[in-house]
Formats: structure tokens, C-alpha cells, sequence
């Protein structure tokens, strides 16, 4: 099946991660339906899958552990055993979909540091052996700290989440409407950002667009703050006309409708209408001071008539919005708002189902979009129990993000690390070779954690996107260089005795596979299984398909090493995280 052909790529790092001696054993076509079809090339026209049904035709087929693991495993960012048991009890599809969807209280906040922008220290200020170039360069520095803090408060939100589809489309959002904390630079504004993320992942897109317009970060991050005419924002100063097209831009091209008409192909918009856009949206800025919120400042707003998508007027922030989510587009299209509609529920559609969209099934969703009076929950709802999201093609159809590889990691194999501190970063008592003052990290092993997902190991920190466009996931996540930082870190997180357990590789992280035993003894009526079950039973916890014989055989020698009899199997932690360690490294662990 050309949708597997993502890994063949890596085959020979991949075989031999899972301890095979032929590339080509690593295609067996003795798994179930081909898990990772025929060798070959990557797929340079990749197509949307070929499945039964096209459309949201409710899923009437049989509903077993089977399907539950793949709608969890598609809604979730990793799926502990116990939570797949929560789920099992709640008894069909329809209620598991209600609890997935279900409204959750927001987090607290993580810490007053995220309601004060650091600042120059008055004493470092005055002593003449700094001065004001090194007491800045400090504030910055503990503003830098103060982002990784936020951005380990989110991981460890993900790592803890509930049985809910919230954290995973909070990601999805910031991907959407990207920002990035190499621009913003503010802790507040970000935490703002990440919460405001949260509160209308499952909401109304219209309201959302809106918050994500009047957004602190997104002021600062698309030159919002920059875009006036007349009065500097904020301030009695005479700026002139400073029009910024930044935002209108991008609000039109990559966030509500996309660069092309879905049916017709026509431009969705003009330069004129950027141009247009900008004028429209000039005079907004974020405040300095908390709480961290976008402010309209009318002396610093162009009043000049605006024609926009067609329709002239003296427009300000909510016309925009309000013309974009009613446009036709240029294709003839007969229900307004659907080219906006569609663009948000591609997105949504390459998340959770397959990186190629099917445009019947999407433009399904953008109609119950537009119907729902663009509320989320319909939309989601309908796909998660649609007939199209079971279809076997679908399934074990996607590259798991590297956060979703990481998660998966902590949360199915049950690993531990330091709590998380929500603490300002103090200051160590030294300083730099420049003399800038050096901060302690609070939650050094969320640090690691989150750094092993970032930058060129496997490309995904959290609050740092690669650019405006966020990052293009699909095939894009997985290659023969991407491949080995995930096979190390499957090795380093679930060895035992932990490489990290007193710091023995990197000073003051400790992430452990704390008791391997304990994590077979989950199993219900473990007591009762032979070693064979066991293999099989701890398999099906992180994947969600029967492997072939070359793949059990290997996963069973590594739990029992020994060869010894079922009857004379004993639990032992070297083994079972040897076990561990084989199967995160199996090609099919990559796969959701």
C-alpha cells in the first residue's frame, strides 16, 4: 500500500532497530493487511486513501478493542493502559466520542512568573562593573529561561491529560495559527497564547479567529502591533501612517481561506484585498503589563473606506471577520462561509485521519461546519464516529508527531520524571565569560524531554514552530536521520537501571522506567498469562495491530531471554525493559 511507503526510506535503520537480519523482513507481507505494503519508493503524488466511505456515514460496524484503540490513539497524544480501560467501560463508540469531546476546567496558571515581563535589575543598572547593555542582556536571558518553563508546563499537561481530545487539538491549533517564542519573547504573552489555544480548541471558530486576531503574541509575532495610522498604539505620539500587512495576510492565506477556491481553483483573494485587510485591522496592540491582553486604540486606526472580498465600508476587526466567515468565494459556491469552513476542516481531517485529504468527507465536515453555526464539537463528533474514520485504510495510516511519539513513550510505558516546578528560574549566583548572569532550570527533566523532540533531532519543540507555516507533518516527520534520535531515546528512557537515575548522563535529569514489573502486573489477570500472553498483551497496549512472526518471535526472546518454559516464567525488570526497548523500536510503534 503506497501510504506505508514513508518508512521504506529507513528500512535498514528500521529493521535493524527491530533486531531483523533483511531489510526486506521488515515488509512482510505476513502482517495483517500489509502493514507496510510492498518495498519501494516514496509516493512524489501521494493520493487520499481509497475507502468505503466517502462522507460522515455513521460507523454501524463492530465495536471492539480494536476500534476503540484506534479512536483514542487518533484523539489522544499517547494512551495509558488505564485510561484505555476507562474508556472500555464506558461501553460504545458514541459515549467514548461524548468523553473525548467533553468540557474540561483550564489548567491553573503555572506560575506569577508569566504575569511580570523581566526587566533590567535596578542594582545591576547602577554598578558601573555591568551597566545597562549586560543588566538588560540578563532580563533577557531570564525571559529565554521563562519560555522553557512555560513551554515544560505544556508537556507536562500533555503528559497528564485525561481521557480527552483537548491537548491534541491545542497542538493542532498552534500549528494553525502559529506563533513562536523566538519573536514573541514574552513568557506572558506566550502563556496567554497557549491558553487561549485551549479555550477554544473544542469552541467556535468564528470567536476563536477573533481571540486569535486581538492576541498578544499574535500581535507581536505578525507585526499587528506595528500596523497603524495616526497615533503610535499606546501612546499620544504621531506615528503617521504605518500600515503593516503582516496579519491581514496571513489571516487570509494560511489561518481562514486558503491561497485557491477548493472548487474552482480561482485565487480566494487579491492583493488588494491584503492590502485592504491591513487598513482594516490597524490600531491594535498588546498591553505591558498584566494581564496580557490586545487592546484597540481608535486613534491609531485608518478610517479610509475598505473594500474587502467585494463589499466596501469603513471596516475595523469584526467586519473583516465577519465578511470572511460569510465569503462565497470566487467558484460559485452557494453556502457562504464554506471556503473558510473547508480550510479549517482539512486541517482538522489531516490531523486525525490521514495527511491527504479526502475532499468529500471535508467537504462534508465544512457543510455541518457552516450549519453548526461554526461550532467545533458537530464537526468532530460526526468524523470520530463516521464510517470513513473506521475504514481499515485508515487505520495504522499515520507517522506519529515526535510529541505524540514522546507521549506515547511516558504514557503507555508508564515512565516517571521530576514533577514539575512551577517556579521562577532563580539565579544561580554566577555569571557568563560575558558577565550575563546564568538561571537554574527548575524542571531540568521536562527540559530534556521536550529538547529530545526539538530541532534537529526529531523536529517538534512545543511554542516553537519552523516558521509561519508551522510544521508540514505527514511524511515530513519520519526519515533515516529523524529515525535514530527516536531509537535512542526509546533506549535511554526505558532502560533499566535509568542512564539518567543520579544524573550519571546529564547533571540533575531523572527519567526512569521506574518499575517494569509493575507495568506488566496492569495486565488484568496477569497472574493467569503465560509468558507468550504477556508479549502479546503488552504489544497491544502501545500498538494496535497482530504482528507478524519475525516481530513476535523478536519482542519474545527479548522478554525471556532464557528460552525457559511458560510455566517456569518469571518477571524480571532487565528483561521486560529490554522488551520495552524492542518494541518502541519496531517500525509499527511510528505508526497511529
Amino acid at each position: 500500500m503506497d501510504r506505508r511507503k514513508f518508512l521504506i526510506g529507513a528500512g535498514v535503520t528500521l529493521t535493524a532497530a527491530a533486531g531483523l537480519s533483511n531489510p526486506e523482513d521488515a515488509f512482510a507481507t505476513d502482517r495483517n493487511s500489509g502493514v507496510l505494503g510492498n518495498p519501494g519508493t516514496l509516493d512524489s503524488n501521494p493520493q487520499p486513501l481509497e475507502t468505503q466511505s466517502n462522507d460522515l456515514s455513521p460507523y454501524t460496524g463492530i465495536w471492539d478493542d480494536t476500534t476503540l484503540r484506534h479512536l483514542l490513539r487518533r484523539a489522544m497524544l499517547g494512551v495509558p493502559l488505564a485510561q484505555f480501560q476507562a474508556a472500555q467501560a464506558l461501553g460504545n463508540k458514541n459515549a467514548v466520542v461524548d468523553k473525548l469531546l467533553s468540557d474540561q476546567p483550564l489548567p491553573a496558571q503555572p506560575g506569577t512568573y508569566v504575569d511580570v515581563i523581566a526587566q533590567a535589575d535596578a542594582a545591576d543598572l547602577a554598578d558601573p562593573n555591568y551597566g545597562k547593555t549586560i543588566a538588560n542582556q540578563d532580563a533577557q536571558r531570564l525571559e529565554t529561561m521563562r519560555q522553557y518553563q512555560v513551554s515544560n508546563w505544556w508537556l507536562d499537561l500533555i503528559f497528564k491529560e485525561n481521557l480527552s481530545i483537548r491537548e491534541h487539538m491545542t497542538l493542532l491549533w498552534s500549528n494553525h495559527f502559529v506563533t513562536g517564542t523566538d519573536v514573541v519573547k514574552q513568557t506572558g504573552y506566550s502563556y496567554v497564547y497557549n491558553q487561549m489555544l485551549r479555550k477554544n480548541a473544542l469552541g467556535n471558530m468564528k470567536s476563536f479567529v477573533y481571540d486569535v486576531s486581538v492576541d498578544p503574541a499574535m500581535l507581536i509575532y505578525l507585526n499587528g502591533n506595528q500596523n497603524y495610522d495616526g497615533l503610535v498604539p499606546g501612546t499620544t505620539k504621531k506615528g503617521g501612517t504605518n500600515i503593516n500587512e503582516n496579519y491581514g495576510r496571513e489571516l487570509q492565506e494560511l489561518f481562514t481561506l486558503g491561497l485557491t477556491d477548493p472548487v474552482s481553483g480561482l485565487p480566494n483573494y487579491t492583493e488588494t484585498d491584503v492590502q485592504q485587510a491591513a487598513k482594516a485591522l490597524s490600531g491594535w496592540a498588546p498591553t505591558t503589563i498584566a494581564p496580557f491582553i490586545g487592546v484597540f486604540y481608535p486613534g491609531s486606526h485608518n478610517n479610509d473606506q475598505k473594500t474587502f472580498l467585494g463589499q466596501t465600508g469603513n471596516w475595523a476587526l469584526d467586519d473583516i471577520i465577519n465578511i470572511i466567515f460569510s465569503y462565497k468565494g470566487p467558484g460559485g459556491n452557494t453556502t457562504p462561509g464554506f471556503n473558510t469552513a473547508f480550510w479549517f476542516c482539512q486541517k482538522i481531517y489531516m490531523e486525525f485521519v490521514y495527511y491527504v485529504p479526502n475532499p468529500g468527507v471535508v467537504t462534508a465536515m465544512a457543510n455541518l461546519l457552516v450549519e453548526s453555526n461554526w461550532e467545533l464539537k458537530p464537526v468532530l463528533k460526526a468524523l470520530l464516529q463516521s464510517a470513513h474514520f473506521y475504514d481499515p485504510e485508515v487505520q495504522n495510516a499515520q507517522l506519529k508527531s515526535p510529541v505524540n511519539f514522546l507521549a506515547s513513550l511516558v504514557r503507555e510505558f508508564g515512565l516517571t520524571y521530576t514533577p514539575f516546578i512551577s517556579t521562577d528560574p532563580p539565579w544561580s549566583g554566577n555569571r557568563d565569560s560575558n558577565k550575563i548572569k546564568t538561571y537554574s532550570d527548575p524542571n531540568v527533566s521536562l527540559t530534556y524531554l521536550m529538547l529530545s523532540i526539538a530541532g534537529i533531532s526529531l523536529g517538534q519543540q512545543l511554542l516553537q514552530p519552523p516558521n509561519v507555516k508551522g510544521w508540514p507533518g505527514g511524511h515530513n516527520w519520519i526519515s533515516t536521520g529523524t529515525f535514530q534520535p527516536r531509537e535512542s531515546d526509546s533506549l535511554a528512557f526505558l532502560f533499566n537501571p535509568p542512564i539518567f537515575d543520579g544524573g550519571t548522563k546529564v547533571k540533575g535529569v531523572k527519567i526512569e522506567f521506574l518499575n517494569p514489573t509493575a507495568w506488566v502486573q496492569s495486565l488484568p489477570n496477569f497472574t493467569n498469562l503465560k509468558s507468550r500472553d504477556i508479549a502479546i498483551a503488552l504489544t497491544s497496549i502501545v500498538l494496535n495491530r497482530t504482528l507478524g512472526p519475525l516481530e513476535s518471535n523478536t519482542l519474545y526472546s527479548s522478554l525471556n531471554p532464557q528460552n525457559l518454559p511458560d510455566s517456569d516464567f518469571y518477571l524480571v525488570d532487565k528483561d521486560i525493559s529490554n522488551f520495552a526497548i524492542a518494541l518502541a523500536n519496531l517500525p509499527e510503534f511510528q505508526l497511529v
